[in-house]
């Protein structure tokens, strides 16, 4: 009201305010005595929601398409969730998967089956869309972890990152800082990053031993992998990306 309506001004108000910009960080004598946060003296953490984290491992990779508009689009999904639930004459009984740019959609452009929503939504309790929901809960469980770490659209995202990770001409210490700091938007410490040269070395030395698995991590998804990375150490970044996507802090709100 004391802004005259304007929603827009409203908006961004809100979204500059010390309140909404806080991080969730919380000391002892705060939680004791606001222990369930309503003097919004902190930030709630929670897992991101079920798109936002497809459309960040998206954007990270480089791999999302921002287009606006248009027709809905059907990424990677297991084999046979909608055939037992269809009608004999229904139109969508069969799920046949797009291809190229389409794959790489913003998630608020996935069709959505009502009987069989997609499972990679679904995991991270987005809601089915047969009710009304009015708030979504949020789930902590196995599942989730095996999608991010090993999800056919996660794992390309995180072979797409260390694709441009990689190609830039960069020592292993910037790539590692670059990687953590596209993820999480702050810069790693000193163990943080000494703990990604330790795991990029492991994975180094497993894929030099065995070139076939590291073709097999480089090939995921339909996306086409750069010829000019020698396959080991491509696998071997993919393998980091991956971690990093999947750090506690990324897939949280903080």
């Amino acid at each position: 009201m004391r802004l005259g309506w304007d929603t827009k001004a409203f908006i961004r108000l809100l979204m500059t305010s010390r309140t909404y910009r806080q991080d969730s960080r919380v000391t002892p004598e705060m939680l004791e005595r606001d222990p369930e946060n309503r003097l919004l003296a902190r930030a709630s953490r929670l897992r991101l929601d079920a798109e936002v984290l497809r459309d960040q491992a998206l954007a990270v990779g480089g791999l999302l398409v921002p287009d606006i508009g248009g027709a809905p689009v059907k990424p990677y999904q297991p084999v046979n969730i909608w055939e037992p639930v269809a009608f004999g004459g229904s139109n969508t009984k069969n799920y046949v998967q797009d291809k190229g740019a389409a794959l790489y959609r913003r998630s608020l452009y996935t069709f959505w089956k009502r009987t069989a929503p997609a499972p990679s939504m679904s995991t991270f309790d987005a809601p089915a869309r047969e009710n009304f929901c009015m708030v979504r809960p949020r789930s902590n469980t196995p599942l989730q972890a095996l999608a991010l770490m090993n999800d056919v659209q996660h794992f390309e995202a995180a072979r797409a990152f260390a694709e441009r990770l990689l190609l830039p001409t960069r020592s292993d210490a910037e790539r590692l800082a670059v990687a953590f700091r596209s993820a999480t938007a702050r810069n790693p410490d000193a163990g943080e990053l000494q703990l990604l040269a330790t795991a990029l070395e492991a994975h180094r030395g497993q894929f030099s031993r065995d070139p076939e698995a590291a073709r097999r991590v480089i090939t995921n998804g339909e996306s086409k992998p750069s010829d000019r990375i020698p396959a080991p150490e491509f696998a071997a970044w993919t393998m980091v990306a991956n971690l990093v996507l999947n750090l506690d802090e990324t897939v949280n709100r903080n």
